[in-house]
């Protein structure tokens, strides 16, 4: 499975289990993101992966750890569908989701992004594993 599929899953999934926010992709254009959703935004995309060394003689074979993040945009930090309460809720839904041909998703951290004029911004990370097999 290559990374689009993996993020579009990542998606479908936040989409069935938040439809009272906008869920995408991240935007080709952060800078240009405005929050227009009377709630707020979940933005999917991928952070980058690691591989370990193969381990095989006459083929490469390797685990890919990815990692995805999901930014969690909100107007408000506490109250009900506030920042705190998403982070909450995305760590139940993701944890243990599992796209095809990969590794179920661990959760690796999450973390303060920014606030402007109310608008809070929080990301929490997951990484799965795939494997990277030489083509011959």
């Amino acid at each position: 499975m290559n990374i689009r599929e993996i993020e579009n899953s990542i998606i479908e999934k936040l989409k069935a289990s938040f439809p009272e926010v906008l869920v995408q992709g991240f935007p080709d254009k952060p800078a240009e993101f405005i929050l227009l959703h009377p709630v707020g935004a979940l933005l999917v995309h991928y952070q980058g992966s690691n591989y370990t060394n193969s381990n095989a003689l006459s083929f490469i074979s390797q685990e890919n750890k990815k990692e995805f993040s999901i930014t969690i945009i909100t107007r408000n930090l506490r109250e009900n569908r506030g920042a705190y309460e998403y982070i909450d809720a995305i760590k139940s839904v993701l944890t243990g989701f599992q796209p095809n041909e990969c590794t179920k998703l661990i959760p690796t951290k999450d973390f303060f992004i920014s606030e402007n004029t109310g608008i809070w911004q929080y990301g929490i990370n997951f990484s799965l594993s795939t494997i990277n097999i030489q083509n011959y």
